[in-house]
């Protein structure tokens, strides 16, 4: 690494330094993903147009803005102009905001946060244990597709590889880990503790089905690779688990607090929660 890198790096951490650890780390993981899209030895070393230019290659809007904020923070510590990113950051933001309404437009007739939830009741009543299972941890942890690929294990030491996500059952508890989710780089690894007697008995009891040979019943929860299509298909209506989130967040519209928590949940930042997931953003 040059002498200007290191340099910038320095610069470039100091100023972050009062953000909170998440934060700091969804910064750093943005800046690197810059640094590599760049040819020359630092960020500040590129002109405006440069920038842009990296940026817009970039298919995701949201990863475009993310990267745009990085390489804007960057030039300002070098006192050097931002004008046109933040121009083009701006028009890119609208765009983001003109989808999402037109995306909204057609999910404004959704059922509300209580008919997710009589459902899921419903499906632990009828005994259909692992889509009671999926649709409790995408209300309760508001988690996506990946993130229900998961190992059920008895044992801590079987939670021994941090590319899965596992239930660990214990006699009073389950744990729940997540290793694997679209942004565990930025925001690692996510434990949760659970308690609810019903999750854990169905849980166990998926447990037990698993252990039987010859068994019609479906025990196991998907691999990631089938996650999107067995997640849906659990699912009220068959929605998914992103519609799911924006029940949740519009029903806690005015609780930012919940919004925060929610979003911690999910591994999003609060700001793209509420543009991106808000269905009265029409």
């Amino acid at each position: 690494m040059s002498s200007i890198a290191e340099s910038e790096i320095k610069l470039f951490t100091e100023s972050i330094a009062s953000k909170s650890a998440n934060t700091q780390r969804a910064y750093k993981t943005q800046y690197n993903k810059l640094a590599k899209l760049i040819a020359t030895d630092a960020i500040h070393q590129n002109s405006e147009k440069t920038l842009i230019a990296l940026v817009n290659e970039q298919t995701n809007s949201n990863s475009q803005q993310a990267l745009l904020n990085i390489g804007i923070l960057i030039r300002k510590l070098y006192e050097l102009p931002v004008d046109k990113m933040v121009k083009f950051r701006d028009r890119n933001k609208a765009k983001i905001q003109e989808h999402v309404k037109e995306t909204n437009k057609y999910l404004s007739n959704l059922p509300t946060l209580k008919d997710l939830e009589d459902f899921t009741e419903h499906l632990y009543d009828n005994k259909e244990y692992l889509d009671y299972a999926i649709n409790y941890l995408l209300l309760e942890y508001n988690v996506r597709n990946a993130d229900l690929a998961i190992d059920i294990v008895t044992k801590k030491k079987d939670m021994n590889d941090d590319t899965k996500n596992y239930l660990w059952v214990a006699p009073k508890k389950i744990t729940y880990l997540r290793n694997n989710y679209k942004t565990s780089d930025t925001y690692g690894s996510k434990s949760h503790v659970i308690t609810d007697k019903k999750f854990m008995l169905a849980i166990k009891y998926l447990l037990k089905c698993q252990k039987q040979k010859n068994t019609n019943k479906i025990c196991f929860f998907p691999s990631v690779e089938q996650a999107g299509y067995i997640v849906k298909k659990a699912s009220y209506q068959n929605l998914g688990s992103s519609t799911y989130f924006k029940i949740a967040v519009d029903t806690y519209r005015n609780d930012l607090q919940k919004i925060k928590e929610m979003g911690i949940n999910r591994g999003t930042a609060t700001d793209t929660v509420i543009e991106s997931y808000n269905i009265n953003n029409l």
